[in-house]
């Protein structure tokens, strides 16, 4: 089975049934003969842009077009929604931003920051429950992503 083809099928059962987990994909596949892991699937699922949306009957759908993942406004609605769910404080550094969240979350969060791609940001690094983010070499660089990530639902603490 080719890639393309299963991620036909993938696209196909998510426009039928509301699809809750990659492990239900897996098995609506097999059901049609299409035999894979829940790795390939995830990495199908990102390719494909999908997002899983709603409260308790949450699912995977197709984002309609220009909100795909790879979009930057699909990239700032997936922070946005990791966000929702996630509490992430803001402080300043020298020459950096740090960000504390929940332990286990630093990880997806730094991340989503990084795919935003926002010029005042170089990258991240994440540990468990803390990131760094470098910021560019320009004066206003911590004030631009204070700013961006705040409107998306981070909290910025206030400077001394």
């Amino acid at each position: 089975m080719s890639k393309r083809k299963r991620q036909e099928a993938i696209l196909s059962l998510i426009s039928k049934h509301q699809i809750a987990t990659q492990e239900e994909v897996v098995e609506r596949l097999g059901r049609v003969g299409i035999h894979t892991t829940q790795a390939t699937v995830s990495r199908d699922i990102a390719e494909l842009g999908l997002v899983r949306v709603g409260g308790p009957d949450s699912h995977y759908v197709k984002p309609s077009d220009g909100l795909g993942a790879a979009s930057p406004a699909g990239r700032e609605d997936r922070l946005q929604r990791l966000l929702r769910d996630l509490p992430l404080t803001v402080r300043r550094g020298q020459g950096i931003a740090i960000l504390t969240t929940t332990p286990g979350s630093a990880n997806s969060l730094a991340s989503a920051i990084d795919a935003v791609a926002w010029p005042e940001l170089i990258g991240t690094i994440a540990g468990d429950d803390t990131i760094f983010a470098a910021l560019a070499l320009h004066p206003r660089a911590y004030e631009g992503f204070a700013q961006r990530i705040a409107q998306l639902g981070a909290y910025v603490q206030p400077e001394d």
